[in-house]
């Protein structure tokens, strides 16, 4: 594992206000310091404003904004730090077929009942709170609705 500067921090870009303060409480819950951002505009400026005195650990987008929608954020901050761990979540994961490879995300979870826990999971697998970043999902891990990987396999895809 390597130390990372700026493990514990999380960039959280969503224009739903509700949703956003509740996965805030989630990610603050398990010891993240969380930045906000209600566009995928203001996300890039946020993250480009900090990325060298205080980079982010990982970054959470939503994926339908208006704007600037959430695979191009994924695209731009790609541009600026290539090994960001990145997150998208979307009520339209199925509709859309939103899958690591089509979004340039690491992980993409649907929005629902389990997100929560599936949001905890990846977040901490991916950016443990002690700085510590244990790198992005082996293929073992790799989650596909198409596979029928079982019932959480809908919620969340995985980039190997």
């Amino acid at each position: 594992m390597r130390a990372v500067r700026g493990a514990g921090r999380i960039l959280l870009i969503d224009d739903n206000q509700q949703g956003q303060a509740a996965r805030r409480i989630i990610l603050e819950g398990l010891g993240y310091e969380v930045r906000t951002a209600n566009c995928g505009q203001a996300g890039l400026q946020v993250f480009a404003e900090t990325a060298e005195k205080a980079p982010f650990g990982l970054v959470v987008t939503d994926y339908r904004m208006p704007g600037i929608q959430g695979d191009e954020v994924v695209a731009r901050l790609r541009l600026i730090d290539p090994e960001v761990p990145l997150v998208m979540l979307s009520g339209y994961v199925r509709l859309l077929a939103l899958t690591p490879e089509s979004t340039g995300a690491d992980v993409v979870l649907a929005k629902g009942p389990l997100e929560q826990f599936e949001l905890a999971d990846t977040v901490q697998r991916l950016v443990p709170v002690g700085g510590r970043v244990r790198g992005k999902p082996p293929a073992t891990e790799r989650r596909s609705a198409r596979a029928g990987a079982g019932p959480r396999a809908a919620a969340a895809h995985v980039r190997a």
